[in-house]
């Protein structure tokens, strides 16, 4: 996603919180900081943010066929599929609903993605969980009275060493943007035709900054001097143009591990990358591309596809985004 977006997701993840009486003492955190730690959620897509470790491709896990050893490993049907999604996520029924078209054959085939070690995004997402975690232990005297427990050893702490909250919420923001990646097809699909410059991947995420508006571009959010009341309410209106509703609770995660819960949400991604533009159109391994029209509205696409595939993609990031936030908390209660 683009930066408007990602800003716009993580931000609606605290109104979701919010709205479902959730974690009130993380929300009493991040909440002050919405505006200004927002940047949070766009620094993973900056070059400046790779210093010191090159030019790494962590936004990722691109899946593609698999012949190797141990192929049991790497083969996740349809049921297993949509079970570790849970009924939460809208990521289901757009399967059921559009897949006629992945048979058997392919739900039982292995998938595999070969990122280099630490490079994708189930990496990232379980990196960051494990240092708010401790960010949150470290946290200086604001931030303990909030956290539930007690740190025994706070008060040999240099004062300058002990987390502020301004980087806890800038940290659970930079958790977001790779947690609302996994949710984006082409980010797990290995095919050329899924490359950022080729066409559709570009294409889609511009088309999706529309319906999110200017509002939560970076310029106008951090010169904005609206309330935080108001920034949660034009957050909230976005939902209308997407034809979204969101559930009124919050569920833990399926797998009690964020990596596992990111990687079940990528192989989704990828079955539904796969929906969007069948192996049978562009195989495995082909160099052919394809653009946002041909995909959307090409000869015999349902119009309703793109408005389905908008509403579940973007539901469902924000909805891992709060179930992955209340699950970092959730470690405290």
């Amino acid at each position: 996603m683009k930066q408007r977006t990602h800003t716009w997701l993580a931000i609606r993840a605290i109104a979701l919180l919010d709205d479902a009486g959730v974690a009130p003492n993380l929300l009493r955190l991040l909440k002050p900081h919405v505006k200004s730690a927002a940047i949070g959620s766009w620094i993973p897509d900056l070059a400046d943010a790779k210093k010191g470790s090159g030019d790494i491709d962590n936004h990722v896990f691109k899946m593609k066929p698999y012949d190797g050893l141990d192929r049991a490993r790497f083969v996740k049907n349809k049921q297993k599929t949509l079970r570790a999604l849970g009924s939460t996520r809208l990521m289901p029924k757009f399967i059921n609903d559009w897949g006629g078209g992945l048979d058997t054959n392919w739900w039982e085939a292995a998938y595999k993605a070969k990122p280099a070690p630490g490079e994708h995004l189930a990496n990232r997402a379980m990196a960051l969980t494990t240092t708010l975690v401790d960010q949150l232990i470290l946290g200086d005297t604001k931030v303990a009275a909030l956290v539930p427990g007690r740190v025994r050893f706070a008060s040999n702490l240099d004062s300058n060493a002990r987390t502020r909250s301004e980087e806890i919420a800038t940290y659970f923001f930079m958790l977001s943007h790779f947690v609302a990646d996994a949710c984006q097809p082409l980010h797990c699909d290995a095919r050329a035709m899924a490359g950022y410059s080729n066409g559709v991947h570009k294409e889609l995420e511009s088309h999706w900054n529309r319906p999110v508006g200017t509002y939560f571009d970076k310029k106008k959010l951090f010169a904005n001097t609206d309330s935080l009341q108001t920034v949660l309410k034009k957050s909230k209106a976005v939902d209308e143009k997407l034809g979204i509703k969101f559930d009124s609770q919050i569920p833990d995660i399926i797998a009690n591990d964020t990596w596992l819960e990111i990687l079940s949400v990528c192989r989704a991604s990828f079955a539904i990358s796969s929906i969007l533009v069948p192996p049978s159109v562009i195989p495995y391994g082909s160099r052919r591309h394809t653009t946002f029209d041909s995909v959307f509205s090409g000869s015999g696409v349902d119009a309703k596809l793109l408005a389905d595939l908008n509403r579940t993609v973007l539901h469902d990031a924000v909805m891992n985004i709060a179930m992955i936030w209340k699950e970092v908390w959730d470690k405290f209660s």
